[in-house]
């Protein structure tokens, strides 16, 4: 079969979606199917699967719903034809907006999938822009969300039937390594929603208690932070910067506990799934994103969103006490390995011929 995902998001572009779409292409080429990937051209250096990559136009920077986003602008739209009737299905990701979702609905006769990424509370653009868009959604033959959230952000707008297919894990990556003692670990892009604020501001407390705790901040454009850390912790807080993804294992591995301090806008939760594989014990916010995949007390601990005090007690709590630390490890463990990315593209490639079964 020949598969064209097409996404206004992709590397270099650091994040879910790409991770998403990358996963995918690879299960898909490992079963026999030739797969591209369309987006647009963007400044960055991380390229890893670039020749399977058709880039068009220009991948411009957006922030939208407390996040950093694309669009792209195609000089020629009709290129875009000509590219996605090459192909038998056509999979859109992302969100029904500009540039590439809607111009590969308008053009393709084939096909079209589409997994819904984001999660809102309301959409103004969907809004006012819900007539109109509605002509593209009609030319959608399958709808997929990532999580229960991602599917009610959009069904408010775009009713219809949507598979839920989750987001995945590569447990061959990220995997248990030699734990650092009471090391503790934040990984995220810099966005006010992943909520860093409140973890360091329950670091004075943990170090009261773990005297020799220690936490490690990884993703970009975090070292501003800085100025807000106590002195007293100042010592055992360190922010990486950016962190190349090949090193990302190495920072899990190693770690006692993973925080995830979200205030929302969390449709999933990859860097949940990334811990729980690599036997780290989670920590994360109690929202709705994040429920898809956190039972609280079983596979980890969920804590009110904006509160350092909760987070705080769950840290120091796993730290303390190694009984539940192992429980929660192990019960990660096993969530991991069902949302391995073999089992999530099965789940898509059943959809695929569910939704069109003469599929070659």
């Amino acid at each position: 079969m020949r598969i064209l995902f097409v996404s206004d998001i992709y590397y270099p572009h650091i994040g879910g979606v790409s991770e998403h779409i990358y996963h995918l292409a690879d299960e898909f080429e490992k079963k026999g199917h030739f797969v591209r990937i369309l987006t647009g051209r963007m400044s960055g250096d991380f390229f890893p699967d670039e020749e399977r990559v058709i880039r068009v136009g220009t991948g411009l920077t957006v922030k939208y719903n407390q996040s950093v986003g694309r669009i792209t602008v195609v000089p020629n739209p009709y290129v875009v034809e000509d590219i996605v009737n090459r192909f038998d299905v056509v999979h859109i990701h992302g969100a029904v907006a500009p540039t590439f979702p809607l111009l590969a609905l308008l053009f393709s006769k084939k096909t079209n999938i589409f997994t819904f990424h984001p999660t809102f509370d309301k959409s103004i653009p969907y809004m006012i822009l819900k007539k109109p868009l509605g002509y593209f959604f009609r030319r959608i033959d399958g709808l997929i969300a990532v999580s229960e959230t991602a599917r009610e952000s959009f069904r408010k707008y775009f009713p219809g039937e949507y598979r839920i297919i989750p987001n995945g894990v590569d447990v061959k990556r990220f995997k248990p390594g030699k734990k650092k003692r009471n090391q503790i670990l934040f990984v995220g892009r810099f966005e006010p929603r992943k909520g860093l604020d409140y973890l360091l501001k329950a670091m004075p407390e943990v170090i009261r208690e773990i005297p020799d705790a220690r936490l490690y901040v990884v993703g970009g454009g975090y070292r501003k932070f800085k100025i807000n850390v106590p002195e007293c912790v100042k010592s055992h807080i360190e922010f990486t910067g950016f962190v190349h993804p090949d090193q990302l294992p190495v920072y899990y591995g190693s770690s006692e506990v993973f925080v995830s301090p979200a205030t929302g806008g969390e449709s999933f939760g990859i860097v949940l799934i990334e811990a729980m594989a690599s036997k780290t014990a989670v920590v994360a916010s109690d929202i709705p994103g994040y429920r898809t995949v956190v039972k609280h007390m079983e596979n980890g601990i969920l804590v009110p969103p904006h509160s350092h005090e909760e987070i705080a007690s769950a840290i120091i709590r796993i730290l303390k006490d190694s009984k539940l630390k192992k429980k929660l490890v192990d019960n990660g463990l096993k969530t991991a390995h069902y949302y391995s990315w073999e089992n999530v593209a099965n789940m898509v490639l059943d959809f695929y011929y569910e939704v069109n079964p003469s599929l070659p």
